[in-house]
């Protein structure tokens, strides 16, 4: 293979890696925001059915996240987990205060987590963080 040709086919390669790349990482943050978001509709739970049914919405997004961009060990998972029936409970309770505490316990933990992983798993988490920041931020 002639020089400029090398050069033109290592040109076109790596430009295709990058977009890959960057459309990933934008996917995983969008797909997370809607992780996000469905935790926002758990705060705002006023009966268990509505809690349930926020939870399970949240438990299928996060297994999605997971399948699509190995973010989280099983650990990390738990964590959350344990957060979200904490934020469930006091939503269902009635008592913002405890459930606003639940966020920030979260947002504390996603944070730990996505320090600690690749940039596509980072921008899930960051994604996530984004989407939680609409329920946090009142």
């Amino acid at each position: 293979m002639s020089k400029p040709r090398f050069l033109i086919a290592a040109v076109v390669i790596g430009a295709v890696a990058i977009t890959t790349g960057c459309s990933q990482k934008y996917s995983a943050e969008r797909d997370a925001k809607k992780v996000g978001e469905a935790i926002c509709d758990l705060r705002d739970a006023e009966n268990q059915d509505e809690a349930t049914e926020a939870l399970a919405d949240i438990d299928e997004q996060l297994n999605d996240l997971g399948n699509k961009y190995a973010m989280y060990t099983a650990e990390d998972r738990g964590d959350v987990n344990n957060n979200l029936a904490d934020l469930a409970e006091h939503a269902i309770q009635g008592q913002p205060t405890l459930a606003q505490q639940d966020l920030t316990v979260l947002e504390r933990s996603v944070n730990n987590i996505s320090e600690d992983l690749n940039e596509t798993s980072q921008a899930a988490w960051e994604g996530l963080l984004e989407g939680l920041s609409e329920c946090t931020q009142q």
